[in-house]
């Protein structure tokens, strides 16, 4: 399934309130919808800022997980999100190895001798 095809906004029925329970008064400058199209075309540089985030969360599990008593749900829990992790990393390396990506900068290639 594409990833355009799993995004969705979430609805509310009711308008947002201010911090006193009533409704704000001006609320000219709203940011226009992004369709589907702009949310499903990460960037290189898009791609690699979540593979870094994911890899220092992924650091972080491990430690937790090793600090865990052996056999505790804690330990399973960890050990499952890791591979899920594990799992996104190769997703997002599969991703920026396509090259319909588009490229954060040009690059040129030197002349060959």
């Amino acid at each position: 399934m594409p990833f355009q095809d799993t995004y969705f906004e979430p609805k509310s029925s009711a308008p947002p309130l201010a911090a006193d329970g009533h409704e704000p008064q001006d609320q000219t400058e709203t940011a226009p919808p992004k369709t589907s199209a702009q949310l499903a075309q990460p960037t290189a540089d898009e791609l690699e800022t979540m593979m870094l985030f994911l890899r220092r969360a992924r650091d972080r599990a491990v430690v937790i997980r090793e600090n865990a008593p052996a056999g505790s749900y804690l330990e399973s829990v960890l050990h499952r999100t890791i591979l899920g992790i594990d799992q996104e990393l190769a997703q997002l390396k599969y991703l920026l190895a396509k090259s319909d990506l588009p490229k954060s900068s040009p690059t040129r290639m030197r002349p060959a001798i």
